[in-house]
This record gives C-alpha cells, structure tokens and sequence, in this order.
C-alpha cells in the first residue's frame, strides 16, 4: 500500500481520490467496487429476506383470493407455484453465506420473475380484468428498484425491459393501440420516475460507504507522514500472517530507522525535521507498491514495512533500495557521523508462517534485532535474517 499524496482531505487515498474524481455513472474504480458491492449486500440483506418472506406471504393471499375471481386458477397457481419455489429457495440460501454469488442470482431472478410475471399476467387476461390489474405492474417496477438491494443498472434493465415487453406483447394480443400506448408511457415514467429516486438512493449510499472508509482510514493514518498508524499495522499483519500461512507464501518484515534524528532535530529544528520524516516517509511507501504489501510509521523515526510473497533475496534487494533511495534524497545531515546526508539502518526478518511455531511478534522481534545490529555495525545498511535459522529470546527486545 504506497503512501498516497497529500489533499485536501490531509492525505489521499483510494476512497479521497473517488470522492474527488466523482461517480456520476455509479461505478468506483475497480479496486472498490468490490468492496462497496459486498457492504452493500450485507446492509440490504435483512431487508430483501423480510421482502422475500413478505412476497411469499402475499402469494398465498393472491391465490386464495383472487385466482377464483378471475377465473384462470390451473395456470396462474402453476405459475404463483413456481414463483413461491423460487423465493422460498431465495430465502434459504440467503442464510448461507459461502454461497452469496448463488443468492444474487436467485434475487435477480425473482426480480425478472416479478417483472415479466406481472407483464405477462397482465397480457394474457380479457381486456376488462387486464386495465384492472395494470397497476400490478409499476408495483412490480417498484419493487424491483427500492425493495430487492440491486444496483440501479440491474433494476433499471429489468424495467425498462419490462416495459419493452408489454409494448411489442400489448400489439401481439391485439389490445387496443390508444390503451397500449398510454399503458406503455405510465410505465415508462414509471421507470424513470423510480430510476431518478433509485440513482440518488444509491449515489447517498456510495457516498456515506466512500466517507465512512475514509473517516476509518484517518483514523488508522499517521497525520504527520500519511503512513499507516502503528494500530494498523498491528492489525495488518494479524491479518495477512494469516494469508500467508493459508497460501504458505512467504512474508518480509523491513525496520527502518533515521540514522542520528535526534541530533538532526537538534541542529535543523523541528520544523525541518518532520519535513525529513515526510520524505523519508514517501520513500519508504514506495518499496511497497504492490496489493498485499503494507507501509507503516512504526514510531518516532521507525518505519515498518511488510512484503508479501517474495523470498529473503527479493526482500534484501527492496530493502537496498530503500537504503539507496534515502541516501539519494541529498537531504543535508551536519549532524551525523555516517554521512553527510540523511540515512536509514534496515533491519529485515523474513519467514513462511506455515513452516514456523513463530508469532507475527516473534518475527517483529527479529527484524527489531537486525536493525540494532546494523546501527552496531556501523548504520546505512541493512541486516536481515530467515527466521527458520535464526534464534530468538522471546520478550527480549534491543533498546536504543
């Protein structure tokens, strides 16, 4: 996760850059559409299943009721029949959660079966009952838009193509061309009036989801540098240890620290010292570019780093370059006895937590331990290790 620059919103990040560039098509960039998508579906999931339930309920009375009234009970309960089965199987599989692909489906299907279900109904009845229950129809649309949790693209395909069908379906049935076509328009407007409530429906949605991650991105954000807090990182690596003992992949642990900061701050003030972390900072997201890679202000003037799936030599050469990258920078340090400019001691651990009885902390420890090797061996350098050859003391750390 690089380190994003600074805006208005004091850093930026994925979700600040969405909320500035806008989404007027209701559309984040591909690497939040997921996320927004599965948020979506969970807060609406309660909601569609009382829906579902709802509509089961409702078929029911429509049989009972209003099948011997019209006259056409043996296909129109075949039809409410297969209906009932499709929400029935709908509402059990919204209760499994490894098969959430399956239950869109099925709410999309449910979605189309109301739509076109009530088009055709309507389509098949005698004139007279046909006007009378036209109105099922725009109650379908409506469904489909506010009540079932699908995006507007979905919903607005679904009723447009309703729409569609009952035009050409009105003339194949030879309904009177002046009705037809003001059947046609209602539903039209239909569409486009629950289109228009749907569209600000759920651009509020995006744009609550969108501030609602940023507001918790700032708080896990360090707001001197735009790194990642030192509660994030704790988080993080929980998390993608986790990742990499499920894949056996591999995981690098880079300890960063300014070389001589104190006496920096002491002869160039404060104020250009935290100008020194900014771009020490910046420098050090930009070894982490990749997804699962992770960039952190560990404290002070330490720097974490976390390198996902790439072995203890890839790791090494990163970390050379972040060393390298730092010297080059040309940032005057009068008070350092390495160099000139300022430099940065690196302290790297690298395991396969499949492989390893080692915690997440038991690894921290030893990159803690090779960065203090590398200030004793002179600093501006790196010195790192295989946790499966290295021994540590548990609860021992160096202190500077």
């Amino acid at each position: 996760m690089a380190l994003p620059s600074h805006g208005e919103h004091g850093f930026d990040s994925a979700f600040a850059r969405q909320i500035d560039d806008g989404f007027p098509w209701l559309r984040f960039d591909s690497e939040l559409e997921p996320g927004f998508r599965e948020a979506h579906r969970a807060r609406t999931l309660p909601y569609v299943r009382v829906a579902l339930w709802l509509g089961l309920v409702l078929i029911g009375l429509f049989v009972a009721g209003a099948i011997p009234r019209i006259g056409t009970a043996a296909p129109l309960a075949t039809s409410a029949g297969a209906f009932a089965a499709l929400l029935a199987l709908a509402i059990v599989f919204s209760h499994l959660p490894r098969r959430r692909k399956v239950f869109g489906g099925l709410v999309i299907a449910t979605a189309a079966a109301a739509t076109f279900g009530a088009v055709l109904w309507n389509l098949s009845l005698p004139a007279p009952a046909a006007q009378l229950t036209f109105a099922a129809i725009p109650v379908a649309i409506a469904l489909v838009y506010f009540v079932l949790g699908l995006t507007l693209r979905t919903a607005t395909t679904l009723a447009l193509g309703a729409t569609v069908v009952y035009a050409v379906g009105a003339r194949l049935v030879g309904l009177a061309p002046e009705v037809a076509t003001i059947n046609a328009i209602l539903l039209l407007l239909a569409s486009l009036i629950c289109g228009l409530g749907a569209y600000m429906l759920e651009h509020t949605l995006r744009m609550a989801y969108l501030e609602g991650q940023l507001l918790s991105e700032m708080v896990e954000r360090d707001g001197l540098t735009g790194l990642f807090n030192r509660r994030a990182f704790d988080r993080y690596l929980e998390q993608v240890w986790n990742i990499a003992r499920r894949q056996r992949a591999p995981l690098s642990l880079l300890l960063a620290d300014i070389d001589h900061f104190k006496p920096y701050n002491d002869r160039h003030g404060h104020q250009a010292g935290d100008d020194c972390l900014r771009q020490v900072a910046k420098t050090v997201a930009g070894i982490a570019r990749r997804p699962l890679d992770f960039a952190a202000r560990y404290g002070g003037e330490e720097f974490v780093v976390i390198l996902y799936g790439i072995d203890h030599d890839s790791a090494t050469r990163i970390a050379t370059t972040l060393v390298d990258s730092v010297a080059k920078l040309r940032i005057l340090h009068t008070g350092s006895d390495v160099a000139r400019v300022v430099t940065v001691s690196v302290g790297l651990a690298t395991v396969v937590p499949a492989e390893t009885d080692r915690s997440p902390q038991g690894v921290i420890q030893l990159a803690d331990r090779c960065l203090y090797a590398a200030k004793r061996e002179g600093r501006n350098r790196i010195v790192g290790e295989q946790a499966a050859d290295a021994f540590i003391e548990t609860g021992i750390f160096e202190v500077s």
